[in-house]
């Protein structure tokens, strides 16, 4: 399709991965979703759009649902010398176009950049919620509390019964897919399960990398909530970075989660002061 500025606007196919990741590395401004998904690797999945003039790549929108009924904004990159507003219109129109014809309940960004700020704004978004970044200097580690069932590894075949953890301990923008999981669970450091009556009820997942570990993530199912499991799954991820020689110990959860704020305070970790704000926007099938 064409653009009246005489830009060509495409979808892009599974052979652009180098095309994608050409222009993400060159980008003056770049917005990346912070998870375990590469940005190349999404480049096929639709909508993943990519816009030409004169056989140069200068902007790309990647939103693809995922889970089926959410798309978070995961890859916006504009070249320098391009318009940013022009650019974000450019794309988000039509993107908007095939998630409502796919059917998807909401779009949401997760801001590291103010510059995104207005143009989600401007496109009817509005501020949802926060994400809080806390840290824990591995120092003062509570001994791991008494809990039920058994504490041990998490194992490649333990995902259907993840899955089925995390969409109960979670609304459905913070769910993950099966994808999600299995990527998270392929870049962890350290990752276990409480098995309790033959099957997972509660899990945590911990990364590392050369600032530190981060507990990724950690969920119990709602109805084992209370009983000390994710306490245990906490202070074995805290356990796990001090014997690895780490400094610290990072974990984000959602500003309105109280229950969980309150838990990692009460072992150790403080508010780093680190604050990503989420925007939505709820969508409708025309």
């Amino acid at each position: 399709m064409g653009h009246p500025s005489g830009w060509t606007i495409q979808q892009t196919s599974s052979q652009d991965h180098a095309k994608v990741s050409g222009l993400i590395a060159s980008a003056r401004w770049k917005h990346l979703h912070l998870d375990w998904i590469q940005p190349h690797q999404l480049a096929g999945q639709v909508p993943f759009l990519l816009a030409w003039h004169d056989g140069l790549p200068l902007c790309a929108l990647g939103c693809p649902p995922d889970p089926p009924q959410v798309a978070w904004i995961r890859v916006f990159a504009v070249t320098s010398g391009v318009s940013l507003g022009g650019s974000w219109e450019t794309l988000w129109s039509p993107s908007l176009a095939m998630l409502r014809e796919a059917r998807v309940l909401q779009a949401a960004a997760l801001v590291s950049a103010g510059w995104m700020e207005p143009l989600l704004e401007s496109s009817g978004f509005s501020l949802e919620n926060d994400v809080v970044f806390m840290e824990h200097r591995l120092s003062g580690i509570p001994e791991l509390p008494p809990h039920p069932g058994e504490l041990r590894p998490l194992r490649p075949a333990d995902l259907p019964g993840v899955l089925s953890v995390d969409w109960r301990a979670f609304d459905g923008l913070w769910r993950f897919s099966t994808h999600t999981l299995k990527a998270a669970l392929d870049s962890a450091g350290r990752a276990s399960a409480v098995e309790a009556e033959g099957k997972v009820v509660g899990y945590q997942i911990t990364t590392e990398s050369p600032f530190g570990a981060h507990l990724a993530r950690l969920a119990v199912e709602p109805a084992w909530q209370g009983r000390g499991i994710g306490r245990a799954l906490a202070v074995e991820a805290l356990n796990w970075a001090d014997g690895r020689g780490l400094d610290v110990l990072s974990v984000n959860t959602q500003s309105d989660n109280a229950a969980g704020r309150r838990l990692y305070r009460s072992l150790g970790f403080l508010e780093s002061g680190q604050v990503f704000p989420v925007y939505g926007l709820p969508l409708t099938a025309p």
